[in-house]
């Protein structure tokens, strides 16, 4: 997300957050919902919430956020909106589409559309500016890539042996690239909505801008903080508030 460009994502009060129990793990796919506060250098900006709900077909979801800024924030930038919808295939995470949008930023709003048969995706701006790009097996576009980061460490990492590093493959705006990230034991996390044993998800290498997710082993891997760097300094950070499984799955 854009504050951040796409969260979590990339994101938690209906359920005691200070879990430790191993039973109360969850599958990296089952519906949840997450309020996370955001800030700029320790100032708020304002609240952002993402939900992950099933789809119209079995084996498919959609992971949307929307990050609203409070009303000084606002006068300077609207409302962010992020949205993937995924669907999981031989027990990969496969992207159908996806959508950025910044309310007055049409530059800067887009879409992708993955055709899989194709080997394709579409990226279209809201200015009108188009682009085809050729997919390579398990590409992930902004939003996916969390799911999918989620459910390969709930695979590799849910022993007392962390995985070190993974890449993934990233369609975006820029088009295709190499997604590397590090993984270390981030211990435990002190936030609003509990207390959270985390794992630190970082992206390798020097970037314009990067994502930093901290992921509670004790929540099925959900990012209860994310930061973004831009030009090396702290732009964002999100902090979780709240979650709710229940509310997410409409029990």
């Amino acid at each position: 997300m854009k504050i951040p460009p796409h969260l979590p994502a990339a994101l938690l009060a209906g359920l005691s957050l200070a879990v430790t129990t191993p039973a109360a793990l969850a599958s990296p796919t089952d519906a949840f919902s997450a309020v996370y506060t955001v800030r700029k250098s320790g100032l708020p900006l304002g609240d952002a919430h993402f939900s992950l709900k099933p789809g119209k077909q079995d084996g498919c979801y959609v992971y949307a956020g929307h990050a609203q800024p409070n009303a000084l924030v606002h006068m300077f930038l609207g409302n962010i909106d992020d949205e993937t919808r995924f669907c999981v295939v031989d027990g990969d995470v496969r992207p159908e589409y996806f959508r950025h949008h910044i309310d007055g930023k049409p530059g800067h709003s887009y879409t992708l559309h993955f055709d899989w048969s194709a080997m394709t995706v579409h990226y279209k701006s809201e200015n009108g500016d188009s682009r085809t790009y050729t997919l390579k097996p398990g590409t992930q576009d902004p939003m996916s890539l969390q799911i999918a980061a989620r459910r390969w460490l709930a695979s590799a990492g849910g022993g007392s042996t962390l995985p070190t590093a993974h890449r993934f493959i990233l369609a975006d705006d820029d088009g295709l690239q190499t997604y590397k990230v590090h993984v270390s034991d981030a211990g435990n996390l002190k936030t609003p909505g509990g207390t959270f044993d985390t794992v630190k998800l970082a992206r390798t290498g020097t970037h314009h801008h990067a994502l930093t997710f901290w992921l509670a082993r004790n929540a099925d891997w959900i990012p209860v903080q994310v930061r973004r760097l831009e030009d090396g300094d702290t732009q964002y950070v999100l902090t979780v508030q709240s979650l709710s499984r229940s509310d997410a799955t409409g029990q």
